[in-house]
């Protein structure tokens, strides 16, 4: 078995472990994380179940990206609501994902009948977390309430998305471009993706673990 294939089976492991640390954490979690832990055991992990059983059944997967998306930006949003605490934030961010969720529905019925992967989608989601994770590190340094920035799970998870995103942003943008240009790079390119992906759910492992009683 290729590398990338072993990648791609190994990245629903830590999303898993998430999974867990978020059911067996939840009455422990600040209201921010919250979210997260629902968002990660109730939709995401399923989705990559029925991704990765697709994948083994040499079915088209390629429908539930744009689902996961909708789902993941949501879930990130309502998390940054609670945890920046904006009340311009909260009034917009609905408007935002669902602004999101009709122009990714209809790119991919429209124009690709869900058949093919549709990088526009993943630049806009890239771009839409990474100013999420842009807000909350500026009301970090604005405020300076934080004593010890390892300690606080919120720092996890937004490091671990910025890393992952600034990533998937990359890729997104090239990824048609390498596909013609040479098909083993492109396989080569999307196993950087799934280590990415391996260290973003790392590190939401982490932050859930590591949020304090009350």
């Amino acid at each position: 078995m290729l590398l990338q294939q072993v990648l791609v089976r190994l990245t629903l492991l830590p999303v898993a472990l998430a999974a867990l640390i978020g059911v067996l954490r939840y009455r422990q979690l600040a209201p921010s994380l919250r979210p997260l832990a629902i968002g990660i055991s109730a939709f995401l992990l399923p989705l990559g179940l029925l991704g990765l059983g697709l994948l083994q059944l040499h079915r088209n997967n390629l429908f539930i990206i744009p689902i996961y998306g909708i789902g993941e930006l949501c879930m990130l949003a309502l998390m940054y609501s609670r945890a920046l605490q904006s009340p311009t934030f909260s009034r917009l961010w609905p408007w935002v994902v669902g602004g999101f969720a009709v122009y990714a529905l209809l790119d991919s019925w429209l124009v690709a009948n869900f058949l093919t992967f549709r990088s526009s989608q993943q630049v806009l989601q890239s771009i839409l977390v990474l100013g999420m994770v842009g807000l909350y590190f500026r009301k970090l340094l604005s405020e300076l309430r934080v004593a010890r920035l390892t300690q606080e799970p919120m720092v996890w998870v937004s490091t671990g998305l910025l890393i992952y995103f600034l990533g998937y942003l990359q890729i997104a943008l090239y990824s048609n471009y390498l596909l013609r240009y040479s098909l083993q790079l492109n396989m080569n390119i999307w196993a950087v993706h799934s280590w990415l992906f391996i260290v973003l759910h790392c590190f939401y492992s982490w932050a859930l673990w590591l949020t304090p009683r009350k």
